[in-house]
């Protein structure tokens, strides 16, 4: 966020409005212990970005000046890898450190490599334009971690993005140098398949383990500094995508069977369904209060078919309409 920031402000943004948009002080800038929670504060300050530099493409701009040191410790870690495959291996596997909202994904076909740029439901569904900024962000960052990696200007065959053709496309193609295409499925980078296997200049075994085992122990330490519920919510929420994930799947990411999480819960009063209901209460509640979206769009996001389904549900939690309930907060 904070490199992000400073791009804008290079851009024309104010500094001060944009750290009051995240809820934060300027000071606070520097904290790398500090974390955003929740999507409204970085939708909030896209907003104050784009409207403060007039720049309709703020993400794709601000984006080409992060360098992998905005990542800390995971970016010392890429850049010690071996190939660029490794890197974003690397990148995908510890991404949920940085944030729920961009997730990284690389994939190698017969001819073709994959960088895939995804954003959180829970943004894109709330606040598109924002979460087209993040996406873009991301991308075009990714630009110059290819150059700080190999030292080279890789190029991608194409770009493909999910929004809409509703700017300057020779933009766009100036920035990605290919074509590039709107509407798509998933907001995508495609290299040729060597690009996958293309050596880094700072590669250093002895660093990537170093790196490798101080990331472990950090993700370690983080987690253990929280109750077991927490912990929990943490997990849930980092893999919400429309709905809660099942049991199971949250089970395998505490490394403990099925058997031994339920009883972990029982213990803190606790059932992993009262859990997923409390967190989709707290998400209704949030985007109620902080968002301008739609009642049947929150209801897509929570993952409700219909919604008159959400409305039955918000009734048990409040006795009272999602409507109804907006108009109080």
């Amino acid at each position: 966020m904070r490199n992000l920031i400073y791009a804008a402000c290079a851009r024309g943004a104010n500094l001060q409005r944009a750290c009051e948009a995240l809820g934060i002080l300027v000071e606070d800038l520097h904290d790398a212990e500090m974390r955003i929670d929740g999507a409204v504060p970085v939708i909030k300050m896209w907003n104050e970005l784009e409207v403060s530099t007039g720049d309709p493409c703020i993400g794709l701009h601000v984006g080409l000046q992060n360098n992998p040191s905005v990542f800390g410790l995971l970016g010392y870690l890429m850049q010690s890898c071996h190939t660029m495959k490794d890197t974003y291996s690397e990148l995908q596997k510890y991404q949920k450190m940085l944030s729920g909202w961009i997730s990284y994904k690389i994939e190698l076909t017969k001819s073709e490599c994959e960088i895939t740029f995804g954003v959180n439901p829970l943004w894109s569904e709330v606040s598109p334009e924002t979460a087209r900024h993040g996406a873009e962000a991301a991308m075009s960052a990714s630009l110059s971690f290819v150059y700080v990696f190999t030292g080279q200007k890789i190029w991608p065959l194409r770009a493909e993005l999910v929004g809409p053709a509703n700017h300057s496309k020779a933009e766009y193609e100036r920035i990605f140098n290919c074509h590039v295409s709107f509407e798509k499925e998933h907001n995508r980078l495609i290299y040729d398949r060597a690009f996958g296997d293309i050596r880094l200049l700072n590669h250093d075994e002895s660093l990537y383990a170093y790196f490798g085992e101080t990331i472990r122990e950090k993700t370690s330490a983080f987690v253990k500094q929280e109750s077991f519920c927490d912990q929990v919510r943490q997990i849930v929420m980092r893999d919400f995508m429309g709905k809660i994930p099942s049991l199971e799947v949250i089970a395998a990411h505490m490394n403990m069977s099925e058997r031994s999480f339920q009883r972990k819960l029982r213990q803190h009063n606790e059932s992993y369904r009262s859990l997923g209901t409390a967190i989709k209460k707290d998400l209704a509640f949030s985007l109620l209060r902080n968002t301008d979206a739609k009642v049947h769009s929150i209801a897509e996001v929570l993952g409700y078919a219909e919604p008159s389904a959400f409305h039955r549900a918000f009734k048990s939690w409040t006795k009272t309409t999602p409507t109804q309930k907006k108009s109080e907060l």
